[in-house]
């Protein structure tokens, strides 16, 4: 089993995957705790440094890069401070830019997370503020983004959706493309949208994702999660549905086939969930692009996911460290 796994991900290199779905900027701002304000019952820190680092759809986009793919993002981004930086960072990496939309009024989302901490402490996230656009992105814009997402499906190897709610996927472009580009596998990720994207060939919803798009279900037994899931992949007419049970690990739902169960891969000791769920779209998504099965992929994707558990913040998996966890 693990020789044929390290094959599929020998596989990944070079493969195109358009990426469309909500880049986010995450915005790290380090700060050293020094004392109590003496004008209200409040920490005052002192600020460090600021970091910063591809969030949302552009997490799954460096995961594709670190595991050998060449990821091909669209989305929208503001003309603001926040959308150079992050044009600035795909750009470091390498990754092409030119199906990025620059839609007037729209504000890249930030996301800023205030850490602290004393000189030879760990410093803690203390506070997330959150930036979003106030307004909807026009319909220019929105043509625009579907004539260059349209543009890299005649030449790709596989459609990632990751959609974070911020505007850049639209169910009804969706379906366009889905009549347009049928030979094209799809794999989505939705907040709370997913009914809204039948046809796609695989959806990776999440547990509480799953307990509100069924809220009749008490969800009081593991029965009640292989109901939901056959469910889901029925209403969606998917090929396959992967459910993300955290520690718990996955279920595998596929038409014809009995669901299959994923235990955790490594310890349930988790140090940091952030970004686990992109990581584990990108593997799937190369999986199925690298010809493996889907219960083969999910297996990958699993062994990816505990991986990363174990780093904090988005940590974007390499392709060496699957191989090597393979061998």
């Amino acid at each position: 089993m693990q020789t044929s796994l390290s094959a599929i991900v020998s596989r990944f290199k070079n493969k195109r995957v358009v990426v469309w779905g909500d880049l986010i900027l995450d915005q790290y701002v380090y700060t050293s705790a020094g004392r109590v304000s003496r004008e209200a019952p409040v920490l005052v820190t002192e600020f460090e440094r600021n970091e910063y680092r591809l969030g949302g759809a552009g997490n799954v986009v460096m995961n594709l890069q670190t595991l050998g793919a060449v990821p091909l993002p669209v989305s929208f981004v503001g003309r603001d401070p926040s959308g150079e930086i992050l044009r600035g960072l795909l750009r470091e990496q390498g990754i092409d830019t030119g199906a990025l939309v620059a839609a007037d009024g729209f504000a890249t989302p930030l996301k800023s997370r205030i850490l602290s901490g004393g000189d030879n402490t760990k410093k803690q996230q203390i506070l997330r503020i959150d930036t979003l656009s106030p307004g909807a992105v026009n319909e220019r814009a929105r043509l625009k983004l579907a004539r260059g997402l349209a543009n890299l499906l005649a030449e790709s190897d596989f459609l990632v959706l990751s959609d974070y709610l911020a505007q850049a996927v639209v169910p009804g472009i969706f379906q366009a493309m889905r009549r347009k580009f049928p030979a094209v596998a799809c794999a989505v990720d939705s907040r709370s949208r997913l009914l809204e994207f039948p046809g796609v060939t695989l959806a990776t919803p999440n547990e509480p994702e799953i307990k509100n798009l069924f809220p009749h279900k008490k969800f009081f037994s593991e029965g009640d999660f292989l109901a939901a899931g056959d469910e889901l992949l029925q209403r969606l007419g998917a090929e396959g549905v992967v459910l993300k049970r955290g520690h718990r690990g996955m279920l595998v739902f596929q038409r014809g086939e009995k669901p299959a169960v994923l235990d955790i891969f490594g310890t349930s000791q988790i140090v940091d969930v952030t970004g686990a769920g992109d990581t584990v779209l990108a593997v799937l998504a190369l999986g199925l692009a690298s010809r493996a099965s889907l219960l083969e992929a999910a297996r990958l994707a699993n062994i990816a996911g505990g991986i990363v558990v174990m780093h904090e913040g988005a940590y974007p998996v390499r392709r060496r460290e699957l191989q090597d966890v393979l061998r």
